[in-house]
């Protein structure tokens, strides 16, 4: 029997480590990027076309490679870091297996120019599909320059796989931010197809934040600050009223590397806790400095995970450190404290707090009726705050009251559902009776029980409208009588201005106007003026969740969106007239009982359900 097992080609192999390393573009930036740093360049420029599947392109003036040295990094497991074994556990540089240009090249076209500064030359090589094409010598500045084109031209099946240009442009946005934020002495820039994204100049890292971040001050950032024989704590975490519903402004590095830790995020959250809502995530750029003996940075191929030993006591420590920091905002100040305040007040004025001096001659019963009889039949009945007469009886409304009221609501009993969405109602029997019970509408009709869940309600009449609005692109805008201008991160202006012509089909009248800001006119005719930059920011918050959830069109992520904001920001008490008006939009959407989500919007309880409960 002839033999089986043979050595895959070297092309073969590094295709298949491709799929481990080189997962999507932003993959390949974070190699460049880190390479870069490796090579103590102090300017760093991305380049990317189409979302980074036609051109990826990194430009440092770092210290270059020598000719030997720009052909053999391009080989699978050539590496300058590691000789021995007990290498890997003294690791303080990033790439380290030599693993990802090798990659890289099996998958795409790469050319590289690299130049020594004490060199003359530069070292020239061009590769396609893992297989060297050229190698010689040629003009060029210090540093190195490599361009990776066509990626996954050779592998059409994983080309296919590859989101919306919107989704790629987001992954490549937060690499380059990871990397920005970190090393805050290297000036970076981003180019998007010939557009500059981002131009950040060498700062601190608190200027650094303030620049990546948008609109964040300097003053809504915490220096945290701490020493133990354990680790070292440095960074920032912004002020609790910065807290957001996604995570998309978290930043945690150990040794400058980025990681993704849910362990130590929940440390840094529970020093949050009673100061923001379970729901809401804080903002925080954070750097660990970790003996390398105490960890483990090989336990993944993008290397975002690691693998500490005294786990337990550096969630403490970090929670620790962050819970005294926000300590400053809690404390009580004392007296002295006080005391030289007052030199700030106008005028020098000091202020005291006023003296009491107790009545001797008082006396508390000198008031009293004592003739009083909370019992009487004659006093008045004291009004109940939260309306708990209704709860005895909810649904004791005459229909003649309904009708005085213009609360009646033209639905019809509704057919025998056939499948989960064939809920349909018509025309003819009102609802007897609506109350709302804290985040519920509950609603008599047909002899059935409603309880409707209020958010999901509106979520679901939204979803629809905006939906066919978008479809129908007629939406009435209102204009602002002041233009706003807002300024974004440039990760959420690069989003925004993606997404600009399907919400301008929403009635939003907004432009891009340059370095991360755009001028809003008007907005849709039925959203709030005033809060311009809360409605968008909370648009892309849930956008960028359904991308990284949910596989939508663009036009379908946006009236999830928007139907969620509008949701998320509307009043929880829902005013009398408009309990009706809210059930009979959402009893004549085409599928009222899901919301866009799937889940159930309302319950029913037929009369002989509940009677079964009482064992009747």
């Amino acid at each position: 029997m002839a033999d089986k097992i043979q050595l895959l080609p070297d092309t073969v192999a590094n295709q298949i480590a491709a799929g481990e390393v080189v997962q999507r573009p932003s993959s390949v930036v974070k190699e460049l990027l880190e390479n870069a740093v490796d090579a103590q360049a102090t300017h760093v420029s991305l380049i990317i076309k189409d979302a980074g599947s036609r051109l990826l392109q990194v430009v440092d003036n770092g210290i270059g490679m020598s000719h030997t040295d720009a052909r053999m990094c391009w080989e699978r497991h050539a590496t300058s870091k590691i000789r021995k074994a007990e290498d890997l556990y003294a690791i303080k540089t990033f790439g380290f297996r030599g693993e990802a240009l090798a990659s890289i090249a099996s998958v795409a076209r790469v050319d590289m120019l690299s130049k020594m500064k004490d060199k003359e030359v530069a070292s020239h090589i061009v590769i396609e599909g893992g297989h060297i094409k050229k190698h010689d010598f040629a003009a060029g500045p210090n540093g190195t320059n490599i361009a990776v084109k066509d990626l996954f031209y050779n592998i059409p099946a994983r080309r296919n796989f590859l989101k919306s240009e919107t989704v790629e442009n987001k992954h490549i946005i937060e690499e380059f931010t990871r990397a920005a934020l970190v090393h805050s002495s290297i000036s970076y820039s981003f180019f998007n197809n010939d557009r500059l994204v981002m131009d950040l100049h060498a700062t601190d890292a608190k200027s650094r934040l303030v620049d990546v971040f948008g609109r964040v001050k300097h003053a809504e950032l915490l220096e945290v600050k701490e020493e133990s024989p354990i680790v070292s704590i440095t960074g920032f975490v912004g002020l609790p009223q910065l807290a957001k519903k996604n995570r998309g402004d978290q930043y945690l590095y150990v040794n400058d590397r980025y990681i993704k830790d849910h362990y130590l995020n929940h440390a840094i959250k529970a020093a949050y806790q009673q100061l923001i809502p379970n729901d809401m995530h804080p903002l925080y750029c954070l750097f660990l400095k970790v003996s390398p003996e105490r960890l483990d940075v090989n336990v993944h191929p993008s290397k975002t995970e690691v693998k500490f030993e005294d786990e337990k006591a550096l969630y403490a420590i970090l929670m620790a450190s962050i819970k005294k920091t926000l300590g400053a905002l809690i404390s009580i100040p004392s007296q002295q404290t006080i005391g030289n305040l007052n030199s700030l007040l106008p005028n020098s004025q000091p202020h005291f707090v006023p003296n009491t001096v107790p009545n001797p001659q008082y006396n508390p019963e000198q008031h009293v009726n004592k003739r009083f009889n909370p019992f009487g039949q004659d006093m008045p009945k004291p009004k109940s705050a939260y309306g708990w007469e209704k709860l005895i009886d909810p649904f004791n409304v005459s229909q003649n009251e309904v009708l005085n009221q213009d609360l009646s609501i033209n639905v019809t009993k509704p057919a025998e559902e056939s499948d989960l969405f064939a809920v349909k109602f018509n025309a003819n029997t009102p609802i007897d009776s609506v109350f709302q019970f804290e985040d519920l509408l509950i609603a008599k009709a047909y002899g059935t029980l409603y309880l409707v869940n209020i958010f999901l309600a509106r979520e679901r009449i939204w979803y629809e409208r905006y939906l066919k609005t978008l479809e129908k692109r007629n939406a009435a805008t209102q204009q602002l009588l002041f233009p706003k201008t807002l300024v974004f991160s440039p990760a959420d202006a690069e989003l925004l201005e993606g997404i600009v012509p399907h919400i301008r089909s929403l009635g939003f009248d907004i432009a891009a106007f340059g370095n991360n800001s755009f001028i809003v006119n008007g907005l849709p005719a039925d959203l709030p003026k005033g809060n311009e930059m809360r409605i968008i920011e909370g648009v892309l918050a849930v956008y960028k969740e359904n991308q990284s959830k949910h596989n939508l069109t663009e036009q379908e992520n946006i009236a999830r969106s928007m139907a969620k904001n509008a949701a998320i920001m509307a009043p929880k008490v829902v005013q009398e007239l408009e309990k009706s008006a809210l059930l009979t939009s959402l009893f004549t959407c085409d599928f009222p009982k899901y919301c866009p989500f799937g889940r159930p919007v309302f319950v029913q309880l037929p009369r002989n359900e509940i009677s079964q409960l009482f064992k009747i």
